[in-house]
């Protein structure tokens, strides 16, 4: 698996991800993140589409969530955090065939530094 750290602003690679369950066939990023952080996340890969199924996830316990699914040649959003932990991004070759995929990712901190405990939003 590979880390987005939290103190890197982006993440970019090109996977070549070969047929679905051969070794390698899913890359997984872990990115961990605080409360309303945020990230952008685009991939691509040639056509036809529906043969890199994509997702953003995270663990509690043995329950999995998805923040996030697509399958099309060229996917694009963003995530923000509901909660502080580790988060996934995640390809997966869903086909018979090898796929090149392109991804990048820019981290966007909500917090400049780190966030003392029982401090407030203020509005005023």
């Amino acid at each position: 698996m590979d880390t987005f750290a939290a103190d890197t602003r982006e993440y970019v690679r090109d996977l070549d991800l070969p047929p679905r369950k051969q070794k390698g066939w899913v890359h997984e990023v872990e990115v961990p993140m605080r409360a309303g952080d945020m990230i952008h996340y685009e991939s691509e890969h040639a056509p036809p589409g529906d043969r890199v199924a994509f997702n953003v996830h995270s663990h509690q316990g043995k329950e999995v969530t998805y923040h996030a699914k697509d399958a099309q040649p060229s996917v694009g959003g963003a995530f923000t955090a509901p909660w502080e932990g580790k988060f996934y991004m995640m390809w997966e070759n869903v086909s018979g065939e090898p796929v090149r995929v392109r991804v990048r990712a820019t981290r966007h901190a909500v917090h400049a530094g780190p966030v003392a405990e029982g401090e407030g939003h203020h509005h005023g």
